[in-house]
């Protein structure tokens, strides 16, 4: 890691290559790991829907998407499963990863998922969007220390009771304060990305304006969650991932693609191209 205004590391790329899960000439389905997403809402349909894509770019062998209130057809969406779950439990699914929060909806049953989730000492969970802002409602802090949440700014801003202003103008100083309220490893998204985990802040050198868009955020969750079911540990899995999102950016702007005109999709549509070349050391 290069440090760059100590105490800030900045993630190189022949570092985030060394994180990448290995593929095995004996790989299969299950050995890719199991994400379960508790994202989407009849509010927010498209939410969980780009949580699942972002998931299977980044390597899950199965993920089931499992949204709150309404039902989302598998038959336009063939990649991934689909859980009703006002007809099933979340908690009777297997999994190796969970994902809870983009799109889901501020609700007494996003509360208990988590709280269960704490209750059952479930060690690989994404936490992200509405289940952030109902863990600061219901006083939920602090999370294990596998755990990962991803707030933006405004996120972060209801978590610590502060304004967003003050966090823009202190970015390290209160995402060094959120890990040490929250327990967990806190991804603070933004202008640079920083991770922190216990005692260290990293900055993610990838990214630009053209993931200023509803539903990046939605395929980064996705993306760690993926990492997560891989068994990446928690740290890592948050600084590949925020790595290879910022990495899509970088590659539109490569394209001489405007960065007004990217979108999500265009964030799941890249990463193909971003892992190969980071893999094969382009």
């Amino acid at each position: 890691m290069e440090k760059a205004n100590d105490p800030v590391r900045i993630l190189k790329k022949s570092t985030a290559r060394k994180l990448l899960p290995a593929v095995g000439t004996h790989d299969n389905k299950a050995t890719r790991g199991r994400s379960l997403l508790l994202a989407g809402s009849s509010q927010y349909p498209g939410a969980g829907i780009l949580a699942a894509r972002g998931a299977l770019r980044m390597g899950s062998g199965y993920v089931m998407l499992a949204p709150q209130g309404m039902a989302v057809s598998s038959l336009g969406n063939p990649d991934f499963l689909v859980l009703d779950l006002k007809k099933n439990k979340w908690q009777d699914q297997k999994f190796d990863a969970l994902l809870c929060g983009p799109g889901f909806g501020v609700t007494p049953f996003t509360a208990e998922v988590i709280r269960e989730l704490k209750a059952r000492k479930i060690e690989r969970v994404v936490l992200d969007a509405d289940a952030l802002t109902v863990c600061a409602e219901q006083d939920l802090f602090p999370l294990p220390p596998t755990w990962i949440v991803t707030p933006h700014t405004g996120e972060l801003a209801r978590c610590l009771g502060v304004e967003a202003e003050e966090i823009a103008a202190n970015r390290y100083g209160f995402v060094r304060i959120a890990q040490e309220m929250m327990g967990c490893v806190v991804l603070l998204k933004g202008p640079q990305t920083l991770v922190a985990g216990p005692n260290r802040v990293f900055g993610i050198s990838t990214g630009n304006a053209a993931l200023a868009k509803s539903g990046t955020g939605d395929v980064l969750a996705g993306i760690i969650t993926a990492l997560r079911a891989q068994k990446v540990p928690a740290l890592r899995a948050a600084l590949l991932g925020a790595y290879v999102h910022g990495a899509t950016a970088n590659l539109w702007k490569s394209r001489k693609r405007d960065l007004l005109s990217m979108t999500a999709s265009d964030v799941v549509e890249s990463l193909p191209q971003v892992l190969y070349k980071l893999r094969e050391g382009f």
